[in-house]
């Protein structure tokens, strides 16, 4: 009888011991799931996204919104100049998230002032062009000053020079123009008239 008081006790400890190592692994276990889970995080929406592309109807904004957490109004769209809308291209040159470029074409749609066009109306003015070739234009305080890959004079900052009325655009100010975003370095054109300084 004492036999087996003592081989009950031995076993009662015995099962004590394995719950509580069971428990500290299961708990081991929930932790390294919990970080296994975050770091696989953009794995699954990955993962996800194959599914999408065997179901269309999948909708990736909500794919992003149940996986990341994040909402459609939250995603950045990023557009080209060519995709933007005039008020578009305006608040982003005003709030200084317009990308600029040095030197490339800002528009590909052919739709800009050019050579044939000679002149035309966009976003509340009406541009002409001038040409280096026949004004050099050497005095103007333009930094940077150097012919951009569509024939514009632009400064260092990829901004297109052009010229405009002062009491219209004074000097220092910024417009978008059919052929990218301007900055006013000379004058000397009547009022709500965007002459761009261009080497055609």
């Amino acid at each position: 009888m004492k036999n087996i008081k003592i081989i009950c006790y031995f076993l009662a400890i015995a099962g004590i011991t394995l719950i509580a190592t069971g428990l500290t692994i299961q708990d081991s276990n929930i932790s390294t799931s919990a970080k296994v889970d975050t770091k696989n995080m953009y794995a699954s929406v990955n993962m996800t996204k194959s599914q999408k592309d065997k179901n269309e109807d999948v909708d990736l904004e909500e794919l992003l919104s149940t996986q990341l957490d994040i909402t459609p109004a939250s995603l950045v769209v990023v557009k080209s100049f060519d995709e933007m809308t005039i008020e578009e291209k305006q608040e982003a040159l005003n709030n200084g998230t317009l990308e600029m470029q040095y030197s490339a074409w800002y528009t590909f749609t052919g739709e800009g002032l050019s050579v044939s066009r000679g002149a035309m109306y966009y976003n509340g003015h009406k541009e002409t062009y001038y040409s280096e070739k026949v004004l050099p234009g050497n005095t103007l305080p333009i930094p940077g000053r150097h012919v951009a890959d569509d024939g514009t004079i632009r400064d260092a900052d990829g901004f297109i020079c052009v010229a405009a009325d002062p009491a219209f655009l004074p000097k220092g100010s910024t417009v978008i123009t059919s052929l990218g975003p301007a900055k006013v370095y000379d004058s000397g054109c009547s009022y709500g008239i965007v002459d761009i300084y261009v080497s055609w």
